[in-house]
């Protein structure tokens, strides 16, 4: 009896000590830019002077050779970035919006429009296979390559836009 109640035990502790591997969808579709003017002052910082701020800046993606302005007002980042301070220092963190309809090819290109009218030309490429996962793979802006580890590191170093 006391070996079929010990079996019984060490039978529930193999089953519950087995663990399975978390699956699940994996989509990296962010970049993060710091942007400065020609004194090398942080236009993220709301005491420089023409700062950019969440109500100055629109993200537009081209659909179907049209640019369509980004808005989704049920996200946190309904206008498809967000700026973030951490340790006194800003990032613009935007999201591209993977909808398959912006694809052409495995890219998808945006542009950051300033309030003043100009706008600069984001291009991201993604995995070719996105059946399940769909990550970012490198980005270039207005023509000029960015690395794939540049792309990679840029939630800790922000890609640095010149305005």
């Amino acid at each position: 009896m006391m070996k079929k109640i010990l079996g019984i035990i060490l039978l529930v502790l193999i089953i519950t000590s087995c663990e399975k591997p978390i699956g699940g969808v994996v989509i990296n579709a962010d970049v993060s830019f710091s942007f400065v003017n020609s004194k090398g002052e942080d236009l993220l910082n709301l005491n420089t002077t023409g700062a950019l701020t969440e109500e100055n800046v629109d993200i537009y993606v081209l659909r179907n050779g049209l640019k369509v302005r980004l808005y989704q007002g049920n996200l946190d980042a309904a206008k498809f970035f967000k700026i973030r301070t951490e340790n006194s220092k800003s990032r613009f963190q935007m999201y591209f919006d993977i909808g398959a309809e912006n694809f052409n090819e495995n890219k998808i290109t945006q542009f950051i429009r300033y309030k003043d009218g100009t706008e600069d030309e984001i291009v991201g490429e993604f995995n070719s296979d996105r059946k399940r996962n769909t990550l970012l793979q490198q980005i270039w802006i207005n023509g000029l390559a960015k690395s794939r580890i540049e792309t990679g590191n840029s939630g800790q170093n922000p890609i640095v836009i010149m305005k």
